[in-house]
């Protein structure tokens, strides 16, 4: 069957209660130099590297601390934080984190990262080994139990911050949510507003939540991120994948004309613990990640 990719796209787009919004460079002084692929490219979910300078901001970062990029895919994140910040970036992701080597730019920062495959539920580091965890567009996939804040808390120094930039929704998913924003789905029941978010974390008494709100470009990153993608490739030359995606997402602008499925990002700080804790560490721990790394 002969599908019109193009008509498809002209009507999806004519539904649309205003042209696809693009974010522009110049909006980003941390990004300068970067082009708009760099931006996009090899990155998974909506915000590219526009996200992660704005989660990355909100982290005190100094020369030389460990941070830990939780579920990085192809690593983009993680040359970022290298090259604006000179941090040493464990690239944790379980699948194909080594590739972050081939990521532009990685060549100038590649002895300040560290490729490590594994699942972000069962990771190879001690105790209290990072300065900062850096998460994006990720950690509704794996980290919404109940469990989860205070073993991932476990791996943050006392005082350590952790961010997290995600998709979000602005209140809690209605039982008559319509089909039309139900984006990835079942994964899309995993999504959560950012008040949500905030209490995950702050139940389990071991970090204090200093912001969890919407990002305000929060909507546009969906816009930016079509605009990106058809201005780079002819629809009718997609994958069916990426064709659906981008598909589904102008069938959610259309329906959602009050910003309720956006993005969100929260910064919160691991607590000091109120007695000294004695030398040894409860079920064991190497001085290091089991990558070698000191």
């Amino acid at each position: 069957m002969n599908l019109d990719y193009s008509s498809r796209l002209a009507k999806s787009l004519a539904g649309l209660p205003h042209p696809l919004r693009e974010i522009q460079l110049a909006s980003y002084p941390d990004l300068a130099g970067y082009t708009r692929a760099d931006i996009h490219e090899c990155l998974q979910g909506q915000g590219g590297l526009f996200l992660a300078a704005d989660m990355a901001k909100m982290l005190n970062l100094s020369p030389g601390n460990r941070v830990l990029d939780l579920a990085c895919g192809r690593g983009s994140t993680s040359v970022f934080l290298a090259r604006k910040y000179n941090v040493r970036v464990f690239a944790v992701d379980e699948f194909q984190p080594e590739s972050v080597l081939q990521r532009p730019g990685a060549s100038q920062v590649s002895e300040l990262i560290t490729p490590v495959r594994a699942d972000a539920r069962q990771l190879p580091f001690a105790d209290e080994y990072f300065d900062a965890i850096f998460c994006m567009n990720s950690l509704f996939y794996f980290g919404t139990d109940d469990l989860y804040p205070p073993y991932i808390l476990r791996f943050l120094k006392p005082g350590g911050e952790m961010v997290v930039g995600s998709p979000c929704y602005r209140s809690e998913l209605p039982a008559d949510a319509p089909e039309e924003i139900l984006l990835e789905f079942p994964a899309c029941f995993a999504v959560h507003s950012p008040s949500w978010w905030r209490k995950h974390f702050e139940n389990c008494r071991e970090a204090t939540v200093l912001h969890a709100d919407f990002h305000p470009r929060g909507v546009e990153f969906w816009e930016d991120r079509v605009k990106f993608l058809l201005d780079h490739q002819e629809i009718s030359d997609m994958s069916d994948g990426k064709r659906e995606m981008i598909f589904d997402i102008l069938r959610m602008l259309q329906c959602d004309r009050d910003g309720f499925v956006s993005h969100f990002m929260m910064h919160l700080r691991k607590r000091m613990p109120k007695t000294s804790r004695s030398a040894a560490t409860v079920g064991g721990g190497t001085a290091g990640p089991e990558t070698g790394q000191p």
